[in-house]
């Protein structure tokens, strides 16, 4: 119980922070350790760890260049 109790924290975590791209599969890999479903769970934490040392690896981009830069490939 003290890895889902883990699972919640980190989640609440990532969610406060405003990374729900990582908190879902955290989410689904606490029902799937409910589920006694551990190697998909395992996979799931593994990605959502990956996502989020991803995100913290980018540079933030400030102003009006990170509008830009998600804009620019949709018109081009």
């Amino acid at each position: 119980m003290e890895l889902l109790e883990e699972l919640r924290a980190i989640r609440r975590d990532l969610d406060d922070l405003g990374d729900s791209v990582a908190a879902v599969p955290l989410e689904r890999a606490e029902r799937c350790i409910l589920a006694w479903r551990f190697e998909e769970a395992e996979r799931l934490m593994e990605r959502a760890f990956n996502h989020f040392e991803e995100t913290q690896r980018r540079k933030p981009e400030a102003g009006r260049a990170r509008y830009f830069n998600k804009c620019a490939p949709a018109v081009a």
